[in-house]
């Protein structure tokens, strides 16, 4: 990325002048650079990527989310598109980010874990009347609207699976899936929850020192969910070794399903990413695919 075309938008949009530019991360969707400017808020984050849609989308939902969370999430500043690039300013959380190999170091992990667990638990405390997308939510109860969304994953994987682009273990999972539908979803929580749709270690910004979370960042599908939804991210990364999972466990009533539901919902989400990218490796899928399936037959559901 020119590094003079972001300085020449945030000076105009920001109405201030640019002291530094420097790359701190990179995802699926784009890329993030801090910049130091010369007037409050002195340094903010902008990320640029090629996909306008989904951008638009991560500042609604960051404005929405914000101002319901007790935790900190990135205030937007400005949106603008240059080209086929879009470039969207915010706040910049100063902290690690919860994929650093340094993470492990932190002064306390037991301050750290209750401090993740404290910040979901919070946003699972924020309810509505109905399940759905963040800002549209229309569904009565969560097996209606998973039933929805689930449809569109196995007639995908099924699609990929017959054009030999998807491997077998993967399609049996999600016929699993589809054949012990009703039974698995007959045992859900029906308080439709916030949540931020990618709460994992990644998306998470870390007080190193402090041991506590400084914020999260790149909320993705926004829900009203199941309150045991969003704990499949959890298991993810740096999370595993946390034991974050195993924590919330502890201080939650959980369902009958719930470790089959985290292993439904990790493959899901992977499969429905890899519809939107239109590629995705597939190393992650299998690992979720197997565990699945091992899981499914431990409970009975084969």
């Amino acid at each position: 990325m020119n590094t003079d075309l972001i300085k020449s938008i945030v000076e105009k949009q920001m109405n201030t002048k640019v002291k530094q530019i420097r790359a701190v991360g990179k995802g699926a969707s784009g890329s993030v650079y801090l910049v130091k400017i010369t007037t409050e808020p002195y340094q903010i984050a902008v990320k640029t990527s090629k996909f306008y849609d989904a951008i638009c989308k991560e500042r609604e939902m960051l404005d929405f989310l914000s101002a319901r969370v007790s935790y900190r999430v990135p205030k937007t500043y400005f949106l603008h598109q240059e080209n086929d690039t879009v470039f969207l300013g915010m706040d910049y959380i100063k902290g690690m980010s919860g994929k650093s190999k340094y993470i492990s170091l932190v002064p306390s992990r037991k301050k750290l874990k209750n401090s993740i667990i404290d910040a979901l638990m919070n946003a699972q405390s924020v309810h509505n009347d109905k399940f759905g997308k963040y800002d549209s939510p229309v569904y009565d109860t969560w097996a209606e609207y998973y039933k929805d969304y689930f449809v569109d994953i196995y007639a995908f994987t099924k699609q990929k699976f017959e054009k030999k682009e998807i491997e077998t273990e993967i399609m049996e999972a999600v016929e699993l899936i589809n054949k012990h539908f009703g039974e698995i979803f007959s045992v859900t929580n029906n308080t439709p929850c916030l949540c931020h749709g990618d709460f994992w270690m990644p998306n998470l910004i870390i007080d190193f020192w402090k041991s506590e979370l400084a914020g999260a960042v790149d909320p993705f599908d926004m829900l009203w969910a199941e309150p045991e939804y969003e704990i499949f991210c959890l298991s993810l990364g740096f999370g595993e070794k946390l034991r974050l999972y195993e924590e919330y466990k502890k201080r939650n009533i959980t369902s009958k399903y719930c470790d089959l539901k985290v292993e439904l919902y990790a493959l899901c989400n992977e499969l429905n990413w890899y519809i939107l990218l239109g590629e995705m490796g597939h190393d992650y899928l299998m690992f979720r695919a197997k565990r699945l399936i091992k899981i499914m037959k431990e409970t009975g559901l084969e």
